[in-house]
């Protein structure tokens, strides 16, 4: 599962774990881990290069997802990064050919609203007022968007990573799931997940939902970022309530997977 921030991943996550067949993770460093470990094995390590062992390096790695998930007892796993979506090279080389990646998406407007709502609902210093502390810059609501939307901020980063596999020819692999689908249709929208990964339909419960394993936000310094409501409802927020003019002319019509007629970069703007 790999899509944009604050765009239904921890509720799908909570929904498709209702599947006993199922194992959904949060945000797994599983990517991360085989990224770092080829890098080092066949590009930084003097020893591996003086003596290269290229099928042991492949056992090695291929062997990651594995061990990772040695004690999960579902033989169907769905790992959580965002960055599978421009990293199927990785999953091709040590984990399937045929990569299936679910990529939650939403309007960039409703994301950004969302994520000053939490600002303003947590008690502590988010992540994102802190990079603006650090750099120096005022804060304010236009500030904050324009960080989270840049090649460092957090939907920049994951919306960037997208364009990217889908210019690697990788979109094929991608099902898409707009967050608005999924909170107005959520079981219509789950038999499509299931169609994708050829599985056989669940019936799933959307009052009563529980996360089987809940993150621990103070790592992420914003409070709630990954609580999930016990029912699945549209929540109606006026995005004019935190986002200025101009940042709504600035990140509008951005919604690339909706229509597909031109070329889209956040960056330079």
């Amino acid at each position: 599962m790999s899509g944009l921030p604050r765009s239904g991943s921890t509720l799908l996550t909570a929904l498709l774990n209702q599947n006993p067949e199922i194992y959904a993770s949060t945000n797994s460093p599983l990517l991360d881990t085989i990224h770092y470990t080829e890098e080092y094995l066949l590009y930084k390590s003097e020893q591996y290069k003086a003596t290269p062992n290229p099928e042991g390096a492949y056992k090695v790695i291929s062997s990651i997802s594995n061990n990772y998930y040695f004690n999960i007892p579902q033989n169907i796993i769905i790992d959580k990064s965002r960055g599978w979506v421009n990293q199927v090279k990785h999953i091709q080389d040590y984990i399937s050919k045929e990569p299936k990646i679910i990529c939650p998406v939403r309007d960039i407007q409703d994301i950004l609203s969302s994520f000053l709502n939490l600002i303003y609902n947590s008690k502590t210093i988010s992540f994102i007022d802190e990079n603006l502390i650090k750099n120096k810059i005022e804060i304010s609501n236009d500030n904050r968007c324009e960080y989270l939307m840049s090649p460092q901020g957090i939907i920049g980063q994951s919306y960037n990573a997208i364009l990217q596999g889908i210019e690697n020819n990788a979109e094929k692999y991608f099902l898409f799931v707009e967050y608005e689908n999924l909170v107005k249709n959520p079981q219509e929208e789950l038999n499509k997940i299931y169609d994708f990964l050829e599985l056989p339909h669940y019936n799933h419960t959307f009052d009563n939902i529980k996360s089987k394993k809940d993150e621990d936000d103070k790592v992420y310094n914003l409070e709630n970022m990954h609580k999930v409501r016990s029912k699945v409802e549209k929540i109606h927020r006026d995005n004019s309530k935190y986002l200025s003019d101009y940042i709504i002319n600035k990140y509008k019509h951005m919604e690339f997977w909706k229509k597909r007629t031109q070329s889209y970069s956040i960056f330079g703007l």
